[in-house]
């Protein structure tokens, strides 16, 4: 190392020179050309086609003029011996700029760690990360400039941008100034600036010419109405419509709201910046409005562009309509819908403990028109930034349709609106922590107006608290499985929800009834079952299609209460310790044998699809094994039903994802009558690992088939079928022992 800062600080054996720097900061510094070449193939390449400076060592020094001589000094002493003794907050950008141009991936990454507040102008930093690229920097200047607004706005760096840059920081939401009469001074200050810079003369004409769209970005009706009319009117940058605009709006904001023709344009944006808490933050409710202005046009876009409403503060958040074209995914044809989804900023406000209920509707422009409508029900603020609702709200055919009602000839526009209720989830835990059974229930009413609401729309009941686990029913439209021309479904789903700041919460239920009540004597219930159920952060448990509406809404299947308009829902459940079958392990046994009886077996061929049985646990080779058993359809277009039959297998709780066994098995439905061979089918040796826990036989056997007393598989006195499993584990391995 000590021989490399010789030669490093003298010319001895060099045999290539720079010309560093532009006008009187020029240095001539000595290098080596094969030190550079192993340290960056732009300098190999340099060296290897460049024939003048390749095969002679006499040659003027190579004349580099967008390098500054210091931030060359430092490259070297980094590619020589790694020194970074010299890389300060004066230089680093520089030096970012020539690593990046000689390709020296150490040296960028140890200009970007240089603290923010040690940087000579972050607003450089801005535009050289923009320059190369480096969005995870860049994202971390445009933050720091954000949160320091209040005074690099004052500085001399601030006059020095260009109208890009100020016009992605007057767009930001996150603007840390206290008044946005504040940020109009400092773009009239930089406008001034700009006018100086090009020999231009300070005019109002010329100041609106250098502002361009960043003037658009300034939020002037948030400017206190005095302000406003004595120091903005007067600097004559506003035509007059521009000012009558904002006059109007601070007026009458909800005119605009609602589209009220005859009004002038408002040509600014009019949402808070984070710092504008005092707009509507105790406001619990809310209607958010979106005009889509020329919409044959946006109808015609590619798929993924979006329009963004105006923000309206809800509780201190900001909440915002997303519009964006894409690709239709409920119907059978590629055709383009309208996705419909709510913003919410979680990071401007508290979020925690706080849900959401909106409803989401489109305009109508005709009184006898009905609006299509989504709901969502006490939603948890999403915190990862991602909006909220419906991906296919509807199709663009549908929405340009005149006869619907929904766009605008005339003035080629359709109008979106959400209504959106914020509160705070606030249940006190009563449970007993030793109760693990109870019963659910919900009425969905005005159910008739539910069954015409668009896909994903839901309901949610109540929270109910066991074993410390907040509890909840969903029901959700959805689409029927296989259906063709979109039949819509009622699924029915158990939701629990452990809090926030906990993101390893696990449980299990061990039995969940599913059931609709009948509203008639005399009417069976219709039921669905779910066996050892494990709930995680990422996880719920259900039954999609349920029941389809035509069927749940017929009044002679006694459902649906039509003098009440209502549908009620229960869910039976019993929530167990995961961790009380304790079982020993035995290493060297590979074989078992699992069996199962399903008991009221008439009732079980009566529920609704993917109702499940599941045997106990069995444990051969340390992994724990169990008969799962669903109620299945063929794919046929009758309504058939068959019985599934399945091996699952889940790794000890202790091991990693990595785990994965083999397994080779032999399944039976067991004959109830002698002289009759069981009934069996044969998996060939498969692979079990974290995903693909589950293999068997999706159509075992058609329920007819296995119900018919001639072939001895149903025992009809106790009602009841026997099922087993013959398997082998013939290697068992984990990510320890590979």
């Amino acid at each position: 190392m000590d021989q490399m800062k010789y030669l490093l600080s003298t010319d001895e054996h060099s045999d290539v020179h720079f010309l560093v720097g532009d006008g009187d900061a020029k240095e001539v510094l000595p290098a080596h050309k094969l030190i550079l070449k192993n340290a960056s193939d732009v300098f190999e390449a340099m060296f290897r086609f460049d024939s003048q400076n390749g095969k002679s060592e006499n040659v003027p020094a190579i004349v580099i003029l967008d390098v500054e001589a210091e931030a060359f000094k430092v490259m070297l002493s980094f590619i020589y011996t790694d020194d970074l003794s010299e890389l300060n907050g004066d230089n680093s950008m520089a030096v970012l700029y020539a690593a990046k141009k000689y390709n020296i991936p150490g040296l960028v990454d140890a200009s970007l760690k240089v603290p923010f507040s040690e940087l000579q102008n972050v607003f450089f930093a801005y535009a050289q990360a923009l320059l190369f690229q480096l969005e995870d920097f860049a994202n971390k200047c445009l933050r720091f400039i954000c949160q320091n607004a209040a005074q690099l706005f004052r500085s001399n760096q601030f006059l020095q941008i260009d109208q890009n840059m100020l016009s992605v920081l007057l767009d930001s939401d996150h603007l840390l100034i206290s008044d946005e009469f504040e940020i109009w001074k400092a773009a009239l200050r930089w406008a001034n600036e700009k006018c100086r810079q090009n020999s231009m003369e300070i005019s109002s004409n010329n100041c609106r010419s250098v502002l361009g769209p960043a003037l658009f970005k300034i939020r002037l009706p948030n400017i206190h109405e005095e302000d406003f009319s004595k120091c903005v009117v007067p600097s004559d940058l506003l035509t007059v419509e521009e000012v009558l605009g904002v006059y109007q709006f601070n007026s009458h904001p909800n005119l605009f709201l609602l589209g009220v023709p005859g009004l002038y344009s408002l040509k600014f944006p009019s949402h808070g910046r984070i710092s504008d808490w005092n707009i509507a933050k105790d406001n619990k409710r809310a209607t958010i409005a979106l005009r889509i202005e020329k919409m044959s046009k946006f109808a015609r876009e590619s798929v993924g562009n979006s329009r963004f409403s105006c923000a309206v503060f809800i509780k201190g958040l900001a909440w915002k309509i997303e519009a964006e074209i894409r690709k239709n995914t409920n119907g059978i044809d590629e055709n383009k819908c309208l996705g419909f989804f709510l913003w919410c900023d979680s990071k401007q406000g508290k979020a925690s403990n706080r849900v959401f209920s909106a409803t989401f509707r489109i305009v109508s422009e005709k009184s006898e028109a009905a609006s299509p409508i989504g709901t969502l029900c006490d939603c948890a603020i999403n915190r990862s930034g991602i909006g909220q609702g419906f991906g296919n709200f509807i199709a663009f055919e549908e929405l340009m349709d005149p006869s619907n009602g929904f766009h605008n000839r005339e003035k080629d526009k359709v109008t979106l609106a959400i209504d959106i209720t914020v509160k705070a989830e606030k249940m006190e835990k009563k449970s007993d922590p030793n109760k693990s059974k109870r019963i659910l229930s919900m009425e969905i009413e005005k159910m008739s107006e539910f069954a015409r609401e668009i896909f994903s729309s839901e309901r949610k009941s109540e929270t109910v608290y066991i074993k410390g686990f907040p509890w909840k029913i969903c029901a959700k439209i959805t689409t029927k499985k296989g259906s063709t021309d979109n039949e819509k479904c009622l699924g029915i789903y158990l939701l629990c929800a452990a809090p926030e700041e906990d993101s390893n919460w696990r449980c299990c239920v061990g039995l969940a009834i599913f059931r609709i009540v009948s509203q008639k004597s005399g009417k069976d219930n219709t039921i669905g079952t779910l066996c050892d159920c494990v709930f995680d952060n990422k996880s719920i448990s259900g039954f999609p299609n349920f029941i389809p509406f035509a069927e749940l809404m017929d009044p002679s299947n006694g459902f649906h209460n039509r003098e009440e308009d209502k549908v009620t829902l229960v869910v039976d459940f019993t929530m167990k310790d995961e961790k009380t079958e304790k079982f020993v392990f035995e290493q060297s046994k590979s074989k078992g044998t699992l069996s199962m009886e399903i008991e009221k077996v008439s009732e079980f061929a009566r529920e609704v699809l993917e109702s499940v049985r599941k045997s106990e646990t069995v444990y051969i080779k340390r992994f724990p094994w169990k008969i799962w058993a669903e109620i299945q359809r063929n794919g046929s277009t009758d309504n058939e039903k068959w019985l599934g039959i399945y091996l699952l297998c889940a790794a000890p709780e202790e091991e990693d994802e990595n785990w994965s066994c083999k397994c080779s098995a032999t399944f039976r439905i067991v004959s109830q009558k002698s002289g009759i061979a069981d009934n069996k089918k044969e998996l060939s040796e498969t692979i079990y690992n974290s995903e693909s826990t589950g293999w068997g036989f999706k159509n075992f056997i058609p329920f007819g088939e296995l119900m018919d007393p001639c072939n001895g598989l149903y025992d009809q006195n106790e009602d009841k079928v026997t099922l087993a499993i013959d398997f082998t584990v013939n290697e068992a391995k984990t990510e320890d022992n590979t």
